[in-house]
């Protein structure tokens, strides 16, 4: 009888202690949950809808870009779609570097009942971008990574076309988020409203420009412990 009611006792405690081991670790997750939602995360990834003025050309020489040549035109928006990636190095002050790819449509929103849209590139494009974040900031530098074949002249009613290869840079500012950046526990996923103004040229001949504006929701994720909070936790027993 004294050894079936030891075996009990003994499991009973193997049971209690299992049971603390659990409810500690369940303490620390909690713990590390709240540590984490003070600091600010690190990561983000992004995806966005922008609609692009048609790129309107700036009138050039080999020496000199005629910055008074700039022409938008407004009546119509090519729609274009983004993903991206952005790393902060300063997440309190939402600074980093960040890269995304984009995709152009071909076919244009007309808000117009005109008729005379002659769009820049005849066809749909992709584009990438890596550059740096600032604040609500942003500049970024590319390159199309489809050639495009420009019509050159016209010749006895013949058209001249030639392929070129196209850079960009753009410079876009962040008219509105939906969180708080001086708190970071506001800082889960959220989203933004933006307007840039791009530059597209070969760097010999050909240069356009085109202003934007857009829509992008943020994955937020990899928010790190500061030195303080290792050391605490370190300390810290969650019996």
């Amino acid at each position: 009888m004294k050894k079936i009611v030891s075996i009990i006792l003994f499991c009973c405690f193997q049971c209690f202690m299992a049971q603390g081991q659990t409810i500690g670790e369940l303490k620390k997750k909690v713990e590390i949950k709240k540590l984490k939602a003070d600091n600010y995360p690190k990561s983000e990834i992004f995806i966005g809808a922008n609609l692009n003025s048609n790129f309107g050309i700036l009138e050039s020489t080999r020496t000199t870009i005629n910055i008074e040549s700039v022409s938008m035109e407004f009546n119509n928006f090519i729609p274009s779609f983004r993903l991206g990636y952005k790393y902060l190095l300063n997440p309190e002050k939402h600074q980093g570097l960040f890269i995304h790819f984009n995709r152009y449509s071909k076919k244009a929103l007309v808000f117009s009942d005109s008729n005379d849209f002659n769009p820049a590139f005849n066809t749909s494009f992709n584009e990438i971008q890596a550059g740096v974040v600032y604040g609500r900031v942003q500049f970024g530098i590319g390159k199309i990574l489809d050639d495009q074949v420009i019509i050159t002249s016209s010749v006895e009613e013949e058209e001249q076309t030639q392929s070129y290869s196209l850079n960009s840079v753009e410079l876009s500012y962040v008219l509105f988020r939906s969180n708080n950046l001086k708190d970071p526990r506001t800082i889960s996923n959220y989203w933004t409203v933006n307007a840039g103004l791009s530059y597209v040229s070969d760097f010999e001949d050909l240069n356009y420009t085109s202003f934007s504006i857009g829509f992008n929701y943020h994955f937020t994720f990899q928010r790190p412990f500061d030195l303080k909070d290792k050391i605490w936790l370190q300390k810290r027993t969650f019996d």
